[in-house]
């Protein structure tokens, strides 16, 4: 018995598996030497700490995923190929991203980080955690489905107040949203996965930074038109740098 329990804690906390589970790969796509991106991210891989928030927000996960399948916004229109609802947990970023989320926001500091689409809130929460980590900033947030936007606003509230979570598109109300003299300092683009939306959503986006800004796009090989979409802006002139975190996160820097 005592010969099982030791293999069980040396497979749980030793297994080379389980320390792949914690590390997220990094493939550069397009670097400068005084990126932000470059001074901070010097390995292979990157092995984000986990938040105090962490297991905070994953039972607020589990509670929402509770809630059972959830009607997509009608806005999708053609580009739903997988049908007429979505269960939380479907759309949901992972924890180990989550975790990198809220480092990066600790280490970067910014003033806003702009999200869009909210979905359940679960990669606003870990935004959150970052920003309330730091004692400053904000989270300005969209999603256009009201059943889910609802959701997502009970879940970041047990987080922090340090968000403005806006019921519509990005598109539509980031100019109410963001005041004149306001700038973007990290924007997390996860809409509809396609090159005809993110293309002009990256443009405003890039408009509205401020210089340096980090720019994420979730679920780039979500479908070939979301691959090319990648392949093009990660070697955008406007960028200094890009990168892929896993197979699913670019990871985009402004230039000065």
């Amino acid at each position: 018995m005592l010969t099982t329990i030791k293999r069980t804690v040396k497979n749980l906390f030793f297994n080379p598996k389980n320390k792949k589970k914690r590390e997220i790969a990094i493939q550069w796509i397009k670097t400068d030497e005084n990126s932000w991106l470059a001074q901070q991210f010097t390995k292979a891989v990157v092995k984000p700490p986990k938040s105090l928030y962490s297991d905070k927000i994953e039972s607020l996960a589990l509670e929402t995923d509770r809630v059972g399948p959830q009607p997509l916004w009608s806005g999708y229109g053609s580009n739903n190929l997988r049908g007429p609802t979505r269960i939380p947990r479907e759309v949901r970023t992972t924890r180990l991203m989550g975790n990198f989320y809220t480092n990066l926001v600790k280490k970067r500091t910014p003033q806003i980080v702009v999200e869009f689409g909210t979905a359940f809130g679960v990669s606003g929460m870990y935004f959150l955690a970052g920003l309330e980590a730091n004692r400053e900033g904000v989270l300005l947030t969209f999603e256009p489905n009201d059943i889910w936007a609802e959701l997502a606003k009970k879940n970041l509230t047990q987080i922090s107040s340090r968000f403005n979570l806006t019921m519509g598109t990005f598109e539509e109300n980031i100019e109410r949203c963001l005041g004149t003299d306001e700038r973007i300092d990290i924007a997390f683009i996860d809409a509809i996965h396609t090159r005809e939306f993110v293309i002009p959503q990256l443009n405003i986006v890039v408009e509205r930074s401020s210089p340096k800004a980090l720019i994420i796009l979730d679920d780039i090989n979500f479908s070939q038109s979301m691959k090319d979409c990648w392949a093009e802006v990660s070697t955008d002139r406007r960028f200094s740098a890009s990168m892929v975190l896993g197979n699913r996160v670019g990871l985009l820097e402004l230039k000065d």
